[in-house]
């Protein structure tokens, strides 16, 4: 039985990004879709609610099968369904628990709030199995894949979520003909630099002379030019937007620890910050 990818369609969005983005990852991967339609209405003061109920499911599920019909035929196999629920993550918990999907694929709707906290940044949080987060709108002529990595870590934890990182960025590019780009950023305090009491350059040349063994073999590991592994001093999620930017990439992948507590109340987590900035697809893997 192939492993299936989880696809949550949005039914305002008229270009079916996610499922098309799905689509090439289950090509990617040898992978059936599940897509699901998720719908909820305030059904105050209705005398029936559940015959309601039905019927708004039973309408929008005709509605979008068309369409899947004509957006996927002869791409991939997928089954579709229409779900009635308020909380969409907590759905998508409990559907990851019970059947291990091999991915979540969403398309993001990004917030200016810090405060505000979209189902996007839920999934990132707290969902088990990796997530795909698809931008609508992307950068212009954006193509090549963009894999973030710690090389600062000495826990072994991390090191595997390089490891898977590389691995899956590499997968990607291979599938759309891409090239492999690979980030590596160096964070600091950046009042330190502005007082001058840190160079940027110097920290960059000093890193890249202790790393030059561990650089050789990544290239080497995951064919990527050498002029294609960006390492830079900054904050984090800004140097990767950057260089996301100035590479054209079309999808970013990194490696992301879900939050608890207070930090659920903030973009607290370099993939979320990444999200809020960049115009590309971001896929999102756990340890």
């Amino acid at each position: 039985m192939k492993n299936s990818i989880l696809v949550i369609s949005d039914q305002q969005e008229q270009n079916y990004t996610a499922i098309k983005q799905a689509a090439e990852l289950a090509k990617a991967y040898d992978c059936d879709l599940h897509i699901v339609n998720f719908c909820y209405e305030y059904l105050r003061g209705v005398a029936d609610v559940e015959q309601a109920k039905t019927q708004i499911v039973q309408r929008l599920h005709e509605l979008n099968a068309h369409k899947l019909v004509n957006t996927l035929q002869g791409l991939c196999d997928y089954e579709f369904e229409t779900i009635w629920a308020k909380n969409i993550a907590v759905w998508v918990n409990e559907y990851v628990a019970q059947f291990n999907p091999f991915m979540v694929v969403k398309t993001g709707h990004r917030s200016e709030a810090l405060l505000y906290t979209p189902s996007d940044w839920h999934l990132l949080r707290e969902v088990k199995a990796p997530v795909m987060i698809a931008c609508d709108h992307k950068w212009h002529k954006a193509r090549h894949v963009l894999a973030c990595i710690d090389l600062d870590t000495e826990l072994e934890d991390k090191k595997r979520l390089n490891k898977k990182v590389l691995e899956n960025a590499s997968i990607m590019a291979k599938h759309i003909g891409a090239e492999l780009h690979a980030v590596y950023a160096i964070g600091y305090p950046s009042i330190l630099a502005t007082v001058g009491l840190l160079d940027k350059k110097e920290i960059v040349a000093e890193r890249q002379l202790e790393l030059a063994d561990r650089l050789a073999l990544l290239r080497s590991n995951y064919d990527i030019k050498q002029e294609n592994l960006h390492i830079k001093a900054g904050d984090i999620s800004k140097v990767i937007t950057s260089v996301a930017a100035d590479c054209k990439a079309s999808m970013v992948v990194v490696g992301t620890v879900g939050r608890t507590g207070l930090e659920q109340k903030l973009i607290g987590n370099t993939a979320e910050r990444i999200m809020h900035l960049c115009k590309t697809d971001l896929l999102a893997l756990k340890p």
